[in-house]
């Protein structure tokens, strides 16, 4: 279950199993954890390494270890950010008035990915970069890049973030949001990433990239964020849609037909179900 080749430290990745378990009520509130020895044969590693990672856990106070009973789950201290946003882009546009930044960096007319300025149908490589760290209750959720066209980054001030979330600058210069288009993906921290989340180096984090467009259809704005996976979710609801034209079974025409399978790598597009709805965290 442990993986000696990684890079993060045996006890690391034991901590980050029970803290999922943990997450997940697999050892709820007030439940006894194995013993250290249980832990180690479950493990396959040392006690001294099991003492390690619940240290860890003890220290974030997500378990109390009790003399001579064993080592028990805590109630969530009350202080500890557990937000679940739900909604539209609307609703991020909204919630995201709760979150402040620290750390902003505003560059206009300076080079920006290729692929990135193709992606924003840009005429040349440079455009506006704004780097900021998104912090909620004081505590640090995300690190975030976003990159604008040049006529529509110049509208953007650090000064301005301090108050406003960009979308919503972006809207008061007159432009109308209409979609956006996401994948979310796991990588781990490197060091500007860590230094700014507040993580260990090698952690474990989500990173989302996110294309917005205008009603026009006009990409308006590229972001890349790296989010701390114990204080942000993504969660989506799908609606499954009846059948029309009297279509007993509206799934039939996803199956594959005999002899119509694909080889490992290949895929086919689904459009979405009528009434698909996709919920998420702050922006």
């Amino acid at each position: 279950m442990i993986d000696n080749a990684q890079a993060l430290p045996l006890y690391h990745q034991v901590a980050g199993i029970l803290r999922q378990r943990i997450e997940d009520g697999i050892y709820p509130v007030g439940g006894k954890l194995l013993s250290e020895d249980e832990l180690a044969t479950e493990f396959e590693v040392s006690r001294a390494t099991i003492r390690q990672a619940v240290g860890e856990l003890v220290i974030e106070g997500l378990v109390v270890r009790k003399q001579g009973r064993g080592t028990y789950v805590e109630a969530r201290d009350p202080s500890v950010l557990q937000q679940r946003f739900r909604g539209s882009l609307g609703d991020l546009i909204n919630e995201s008035a709760r979150a402040k930044t620290r750390n902003v960096d505003v560059a206009h007319d300076v080079p920006i990915p290729v692929h990135i300025a193709e992606a924003l149908q840009l005429d040349g490589p440079t455009g506006t970069i704004v780097k900021r760290t998104r912090i909620m209750d004081g505590q640090p959720f995300a690190l975030t890049f976003t990159y604008l066209p040049p006529d529509l980054g110049k509208t953007i001030t650090p000064a301005g973030l301090r108050k406003k979330a960009l979308m919503e600058m972006l809207m008061d210069s007159g432009i109308s949001l209409s979609s956006a288009s996401q994948s979310i993906r796991a990588q781990l921290a490197d060091l500007d990433v860590c230094s700014q989340i507040d993580v260990e180096l090698g952690a474990a984090v989500l990173f989302v990239e996110r294309i917005v467009h205008d009603t026009a259809g006009r990409p308006v704005e590229y972001v890349r964020s790296w989010y701390r996976g114990d204080r942000y979710e993504y969660a989506v609801t799908l609606d499954l849609a009846q059948g029309q034209d009297g279509d007993e079974n509206p799934y039939r025409k996803l199956a594959l037909r005999p002899g119509r399978a694909r080889g490992p790598g290949a895929a086919r597009r689904v459009p979405a179900a009528a009434g698909s709805r996709v919920s998420r965290r702050p922006p």
